[in-house]
């Protein structure tokens, strides 16, 4: 297992070229009103990859193939299975199989699916749920620190999304800058490589702020209920599903991040001056 790998989280450690995650330069026909023109453009690529543990086959991820040992680390990590890598023996990336093996050989794995509205097929256990205590961080932000730091995440994946596009992003911030950042077809799959990201890194995710591109579903709440992430921001819609499970869990949702306008459904009295 090899921890060095992508681990320095300034932001530029984690950019990622066209190439990186395009699935090869396709053809296509461009329309202008009613006159077409023929084009190329790299599109995102989109791989399933086996989660294997302990030579058990688990979940296959239907994702971008890029910090594949930050997503399985993650993913271990939201749901439940492990509590840091030190419970992790050895991962190797075998395409198509992320292997991992732990510490701990007859480690009990979640097996209630609950197939989510996550892109690509998202996956989390009806088991997490019930984990879940109300989260008491007294982290409080200014409406100044929520803008900026959805300005920072668009800025930071324009290149990458006028160059391919079709993908989310997602940060983890502490109010000031991004710590880290992922790209990935599947929302879900953004705050696994980040959960991963700190996991290897040592980046505590305590009362910090997750921004992302995508939907604010059940799924992705858990995981940052999971990171103990108070403060969830994004530039789409929560769910109203989402918004209940954040009032039982003390979580801020802020939704439509855009220019200097927000929505702010639940947590409200992290907001400063609210």
């Amino acid at each position: 297992m090899n921890h060095g790998k992508g681990v320095a989280l300034e932001r530029a450690d984690l950019e990622k070229s066209p190439e990186s995650i395009g699935g090869g330069i396709l053809p296509y026909w461009e329309y202008q009103d009613d006159r077409p023109e023929k084009r190329h453009k790299v599109v995102v690529e989109e791989v399933a990859w086996t989660l294997v543990v302990n030579r058990r086959p688990w979940v296959t991820f239907l994702c971008t193939p890029t910090d594949l040992e930050f997503l399985a680390l993650g993913f271990l990590y939201n749901a439940g299975v492990i509590a840091g890598v030190e419970d992790v023996v050895d991962l190797r990336i075998l395409p198509p199989t992320i292997e991992v093996t732990l510490s701990q050989e007859e480690t009990e794995l979640p097996g209630r699916l609950l197939l989510t509205s996550g892109c690509s097929g998202g996956v989390t256990f009806y088991d997490l749920a019930v984990t879940i205590t109300p989260l008491t961080s007294p982290r409080v932000v200014t409406t100044h620190q929520i803008y900026a730091a959805m300005e920072d995440l668009l800025a930071y994946a324009a290149p990458l999304y006028r160059a391919v596009g079709g993908f989310h992003s997602s940060a983890l911030s502490d109010g000031e800058r991004l710590l880290v950042a992922a790209h990935d077809i599947g929302r879900h799959n953004t705050l696994d490589k980040i959960a991963g990201a700190c996991l290897v890194g040592g980046i505590p995710t305590l009362d910090r702020i997750l921004v992302t591109t995508g939907r604010i579903s059940t799924e992705m709440l858990m995981k940052a209920a999971r990171m103990q992430v108070p403060i969830v921001i994004s530039r789409n819609s929560p769910t109203a599903l989402a918004v209940h499970l954040a009032r039982a869990w003390n979580i801020t949702v802020i939704g439509y991040v855009r220019g200097r306008t927000m929505h702010v459904y639940t947590g409200e009295s992290r907001i400063a001056g609210i």
